[in-house]
């Protein structure tokens, strides 16, 4: 974590790699709903967010990692998910 001079402000740099990369981009829409007053940039392979309030880095290392995941797991299984509710309400 990067203390900026003469603030209290830090900044939380997680490298994500390159095989979830292009699940960033919803995972960081999910990780605004947690983290409201953070800052977060995707940065060539990278997410970073800043935060001014005392956020410990590995708590916002574990959740950015867990909503990169999550999201990579949801687009994985949407298309299962949409065939069982086509065959459940095609009735």
């Amino acid at each position: 974590m990067t203390k900026f001079p003469n603030s209290t402000e830090s900044e939380c740099v997680v490298v994500i790699p390159p095989q979830f990369e292009k699940y960033a981009d919803a995972a960081m829409l999910r990780l605004q709903a947690l983290y409201p007053n953070c800052r977060l940039a995707w940065k060539g392979g990278t997410i970073s967010i800043g935060s001014s309030s005392g956020i410990a880095e590995d708590q916002l290392r574990k959740d950015i990692l867990y909503a990169v995941y999550r999201e990579k797991i949801y687009a994985e299984t949407l298309f299962t998910r949409e065939a069982l509710v086509a065959a459940v309400t095609s009735r």
